[in-house]
């Protein structure tokens, strides 16, 4: 689709100017004649993305959202606002944007976001048209403000709900990249000690043709395997990695590794309250601002990620949708938490079920920092003992014959 501005004559003779949508020159000026206009010029404007065609449009976005996307969209909404408040129109005010952020891609966005206002689409219609930057609930939350009256004030709440997720998202990965660095820096050493000194080492150990202890027969038959089958292990691996991305990448496969992450120690725990952490946060988030909670249930649903507990909100949606209490359903869920039923049907009771659903996030989130911090004091000192062992298995496997020998001698 694009979008082509047109100037045009009515059936009263008059002069009219607009825009339209088309997938080709002839179809505008066959859309302006039904509508009883006569197209005297007609130009391309803006290239359209249709949003089902784009994959990130059918999820929240949330695996694809990086940290820097996360830090754009809490700085574009905090400046929006701050712009919008002082009594700038919309349009002027995304102009101003586009010329603040380094990111060249997303000064573009703003720029065609601020190119469409000022052509008479409303802000929601503009943000759609770029699902990889803007998700289902941002446009959402924005296309409810607008149809209040109070964007400014919604974008303000934006930009706190985004810095708060990527403060949530830091901490995951802090407590996850020490330990992926440790084992990955003790990979690369294992390796180099087997294919390149172990061989150099005890070559003098085999010329003596005597029998050797059995540490060293398997460091020898270790080493011999990275020498002689280096290529075939590295195919393996790749194979491996093919099988996993392919795997990912169908909604069952996908399904089956959320419910291995789960069932994981610690770091199982550690999703989950993420998860709920984040379900409660944007929850809050939608409910304050006006739009009702089966909606709001099926925005959450991308935002998540994880196959599991999406399937979970899924059902609490479907069952909204029927006239069944949430909180009941949350009860009775197996994977959301049972306690998270009873405090949401305590803010139903008081009509605070968006502050209730905001102090849980809080919780959760605190829940997060302490999980967060107890896998890294677990883990570190596990993976330190672990490459101390395998360390001490090589210098033992080298030192063990070569101390028999000298005692022979």
């Amino acid at each position: 689709m694009a979008l082509y501005r047109y100037e045009a004559l009515n059936p009263t003779g008059q002069t009219v100017r607009g825009t339209t949508e088309a997938g080709t020159p002839a179809e505008a000026r066959a859309g302006l004649r039904t509508n009883g206009l006569h197209a005297m010029r007609l130009e391309p404007s803006i290239a359209i993305l249709d949003p089902q065609e784009t994959p990130a449009a059918s999820t929240g976005g949330w695996r694809r959202m990086a940290g820097h996307r996360l830090d754009l969209l809490a700085a574009f909404s905090r400046h929006l606002a701050m712009l919008l408040k002082s009594g700038l129109p919309l349009a002027q005010s995304l102009n101003i944007l586009a010329e603040q952020f380094e990111d060249k891609a997303f000064r573009d966005v703003i720029q065609n976001m601020s190119v469409r206002v000022r052509e008479g689409a409303s802000f929601d219609q503009a943000l759609a048209v770029h699902p990889k930057f803007f998700p289902d609930l941002y446009i959402c939350v924005t296309q409810a403000g607008a149809a209040s009256g109070h964007l400014g004030h919604v974008l303000g709440d934006l930009a706190h709900y985004y810095t708060r997720q990527k403060r949530l998202r830091d901490r995951i990965v802090s407590a996850l990249t020490y330990p992926a660095l440790m084992c990955a820096i003790g990979l690369v050493v294992l390796v180099f000690l087997l294919a390149f000194v172990v061989p150099k080492v005890t070559t003098v150990l085999l010329e003596q043709k005597r029998a050797l202890p059995w540490p060293t027969e398997v460091l020898l038959f270790v080493s011999g395997l990275f020498q002689d089958w280096w290529w075939a292990i590295a195919l393996g691996v790749a194979f491996l990695g093919w099988c996993l991305s392919a795997m990912l990448r169908t909604d069952q496969g996908r399904r089956t590794w959320d419910a291995l992450l789960l069932k994981l120690p610690v770091i199982g725990d550690l999703i989950r309250k993420q998860a709920v952490a984040r379900w409660a946060d944007t929850m809050s988030n939608l409910l304050g601002s006006g739009i009702p909670v089966a909606q709001a249930l099926a925005v959450v649903r991308g935002a998540l990620g994880n196959l599991i507990l999406a399937d979970e909100v899924a059902k609490l949606e479907q069952g909204v949708l029927e006239g069944a209490d949430m909180s009941e359903i949350l009860k009775d869920s197996k994977e959301m938490p049972k306690s998270i039923g009873f405090v949401v049907g305590v803010g139903q009771e008081s009509g605070e079920l968006s502050r209730v659903l905001s102090d849980v996030a809080a919780s959760y989130n605190e829940e997060v920092d302490v999980v967060s911090s107890r896998l890294t004091e677990l883990v570190n000192p596990i993976l330190i003992v672990f490459l101390g062992l395998v360390v001490g298995f090589v210098v033992a496997a080298i030192l063990l014959p070569i101390t028999d020998f000298a005692n022979v001698n």
